[in-house]
């Protein structure tokens, strides 16, 4: 074999193996990197992970992520306090969301004063949500409480499927019991609130909780840039 041929193996060599160890180390550090922003931004977030892959790796430097997996627990984004959270994507920024908030952040997900019940209160009960509050339809103001699920429509609206309403007391209101209830079937009990770049798939409630999961712009949710 030929002195110069020899020397070329040997860059090809070289050559090689600084490509496989960058797709190696480039996700890794990549990876790295945005965990550490994560946890300067969000200094009392917990748990915090992120796994991200691209290929070539080199495209992570433009943000161009085949696939990025951002994992947190007690991380607090746009005044909620979300108990766990997690971001997925491979369309950066879009991507999809999983996130577990307690009963006492639904007023800062869904703000309770573009309801149409006045004082709203939501509380979980095993796996049915319980709302109560105060309606006037027309016929004065009326004590409501209805039990049943709450499902997304148009990714920003949430209306309560009910499995039993009662409407106040006394057989003069009992009256108005289907007036109500048709009222609250034809709209939505709450809104997505405007400034979240959140749009809901799923709510599912339980043990004091709510899971909700859907699609988000991570860039904006996380204030990176």
């Amino acid at each position: 074999m030929s002195r110069p041929l020899k020397i070329l193996i040997i860059i090809l060599a070289v050559l090689l193996a600084l490509y496989v160890a960058s797709e190696l180390l480039i996700p890794v550090g990549a990876s790295w990197y945005i965990e550490r922003e994560i946890k300067k931004r969000y200094p009392d977030a917990t748990d915090v992970s992120v796994s991200v892959r691209a290929f070539p790796a080199f495209k992570l430097f433009s943000k161009k992520y085949s696939r990025l997996t951002i994992e947190a627990k007690e991380i607090e984004l746009e005044g909620i306090d979300f108990d766990s959270l997690k971001l997925s994507s491979s369309t950066y920024p879009s991507g999809t969301f999983d996130a577990v908030i307690d009963q006492g952040e639904i007023s800062d997900f869904f703000p309770v004063a573009d309801s149409y019940l006045e004082n709203p209160r939501v509380t979980t009960q095993d796996s049915e949500i319980l709302v109560t509050g105060t309606v006037d339809l027309g016929f004065g103001p009326l004590n409501v409480s209805g039990t049943g699920t709450l499902v997304p429509q148009n990714g920003r609206e949430v209306y309560i499927v009910a499995h039993s309403i009662t409407v106040g007391s006394g057989s003069a209101q009992r009256e108005y019991e289907e007036a109500v209830r048709q009222y609250i079937m034809e709209n939505p009990i709450f809104e997505v609130r405007e400034d979240l770049p959140f749009t809901i798939t799923t709510i599912k409630a339980g043990h004091g909780k709510l899971t909700i999961t859907g699609d988000v712009d991570i860039e904006e949710a996380l204030k990176f840039k």
